[in-house]
């Protein structure tokens, strides 16, 4: 089944030193492993400012994307997520979904 989400995939620790290797293994996951557009996820360092000071690293949909066997999918997805920050050196990994169509 076909279901239209958007989400939230973050990286809250990582060492200084290996900061650009788990941005890039996080864009990898985004643009390689799941085939995502740049123009449909957004990967960026966000956070360190006074009204927002927890630093953490996202990839998240800019709008719904349409994703067909959701159930798979979803846990593969987060394996996939898992196993690519963690070679690169992150922790702390989270991937949560939304569903706009049940709002």
């Amino acid at each position: 089944m076909s279901v239209n989400l958007e989400f939230v995939a973050k990286v809250g620790k990582w060492p200084r030193e290996r900061e650009d290797e788990v941005l890039a293994a996080l864009k990898a996951w985004a643009y390689e492993d799941e085939g995502l557009d740049k123009r449909e996820v957004i990967v960026d360092i966000l956070g360190g400012g006074p009204r927002n000071p927890i630093v953490r690293m996202e990839a998240y949909t800019t709008g719904p994307v349409i994703i067909s066997g959701f159930g798979d999918w979803s846990v593969a997805a987060e394996a996939r997520l898992r196993k690519r920050v963690a070679e690169a050196g992150g922790e702390d990994v989270s991937l949560r979904f939304t569903f706009p169509d049940e709002e």
